[in-house]
Formats: C-alpha cells, sequence, structure tokens
C-alpha cells in the first residue's frame, strides 16, 4: 500500500506539474479584486456560453484557486473565500467529464491545502485508476 501511494503521489506530482506549465497567467497577481475580476471575465463568459466545457471550467477554477492561495500567503488583501468557487468549477469540470485530470488533482490539492482529508482520500481510486498502469493496482478482495 506504500508502494502504491508513493508512485500515486509522484505521478500526482509529475501530471500536476506538466499541467500547470501552461497556466501561468492563471496565476498572476492581481493588486485588486477588480483587476482579478476583470482577467477572469472572458474565463466566466466562457463557461457561461457552454456550461459543460471542462476546460474552461477547469481553467476557472485554477484562476480562483491560485488567487485563494495568494491570499492565504499574504500575496493580496481578496480572495478568503476563493476556495469555494475553485471547488464549485472542478466539481463542475468532473461532472461534465469525470475523468478531466487536471480537474481531479486541482481538487486533491485544494481538499488537502483545506485539510479536508477524508474527500481527498475519496479521490485517492479515481486518481488511481488514471494514473497508474493496471497492473500496479492490487485487487481489493
Amino acid at each position: 500500500m506504500k508502494r502504491r501511494l508513493a508512485l500515486l503521489t509522484a505521478l500526482c506530482v509529475v501530471a500536476l506539474s506538466a499541467g500547470l506549465a501552461g497556466a501561468q497567467e492563471l496565476s498572476a497577481v492581481y493588486p485588486s479584486e477588480a483587476a482579478f475580476n476583470a482577467a477572469v471575465a472572458p474565463m466566466r463568459q466562457a463557461v457561461q456560453q457552454n456550461p459543460r466545457d471542462a476546460q474552461a471550467r477547469y481553467r476557472l477554477g485554477m484562476a480562483y484557486f491560485n488567487a485563494w492561495r495568494q491570499f492565504e500567503t499574504g500575496l493580496i488583501p481578496y480572495g478568503r473565500d476563493y476556495h469555494r468557487t475553485a471547488e464549485a468549477e472542478f466539481r463542475a469540470a468532473l461532472a461534465a467529464s469525470p475523468g478531466h485530470l487536471g480537474s481531479l488533482l486541482a481538487l486533491y490539492g485544494l481538499l488537502r491545502l483545506r485539510g479536508d482529508w477524508e474527500a481527498a482520500e475519496a479521490l485517492l481510486s479515481d486518481l488511481s485508476r488514471l494514473l497508474l498502469p493496471r497492473s500496479e493496482i492490487p485487487a481489493v478482495r
């Protein structure tokens, strides 16, 4: 079990790092909430036009997730409850596309950072199914 968890953790880190390479604009630091809202307005509009677009929901969720982390570390004065919006967007992306790896990884990370260990652990079976080769997943008896 420890080997499986270590392998899954390593794969999550690699997959998340690869997914974040193209998300630099989503982690920009905006000096005011108005500037942040203006920056995410096109993403919100894309979600409103197509609510089942998992990628659009993921990108919007990442913007809110990153702003929340910036608030938590003291970089910005706004964003206290943005984790709720981020979670809602990740869950909506997963509802639209259950295997959306970026949303699953981001939701897992958000839940862990928030201290919601049970909810994060509940995602591990989905993560292992997506990230581990079939031969690495032990049979449950």
